[in-house]
């Protein structure tokens, strides 16, 4: 599910709209997405923000419909310094540390995988790991271990 061509590391980025515009462009290059993407993504989170505080950490987990999606996965992005995206339960701007960009081809796994994307949110020594590793190749292998 996660391929360490699609773990983006130490990113700027100053708001949603900036980071989902270059990893669209990032992913379409890579054939995981078609041209639709982006502009599907980025309606998605602004009708449906998916900004999460969890412990010590904020998240986002935009997404937008399988239509958009040549290849499943899950793009893993981390922020040097967040970035803006509204909270999904308070609509309020939070800075997100880390973005996992969805690419659900099959809509009926949608729920399955954010189910277990939350269970790895609630597990502050994971998301320590992920925010302080910078081998994409140790962050594949970590989250295809820690969502399959």
């Amino acid at each position: 599910m996660i391929n360490k061509d699609i773990v983006f590391l130490n990113r700027d980025f100053k708001d949603s709209r900036e980071l989902l515009s270059s990893i669209s462009e990032e992913l379409l290059s890579k054939g995981y997405v078609k041209d639709s993407f982006r502009e599907g993504i980025m309606k998605r989170e602004e009708e449906y923000p998916t900004a999460i505080q969890a412990e010590n950490f904020s998240l986002a987990i935009p997404h937008t419909d399988s239509e958009h999606i040549l290849k499943p996965g899950i793009a893993f992005v981390r922020l040097n310094n967040g970035c803006d995206f509204k909270e999904m339960c308070t609509n309020e701007d939070i800075k997100v540390n880390m973005a996992f960009v969805l690419l659900v081809k099959e809509k009926e796994k949608q729920v399955s995988l954010l189910t277990k994307l939350m269970g790895l949110f609630s597990n502050n020594d994971i998301l320590e790991k992920l925010y302080k590793e910078n081998d994409p190749s140790v962050i594949e292998a970590m989250l295809n271990r820690e969502i399959q």
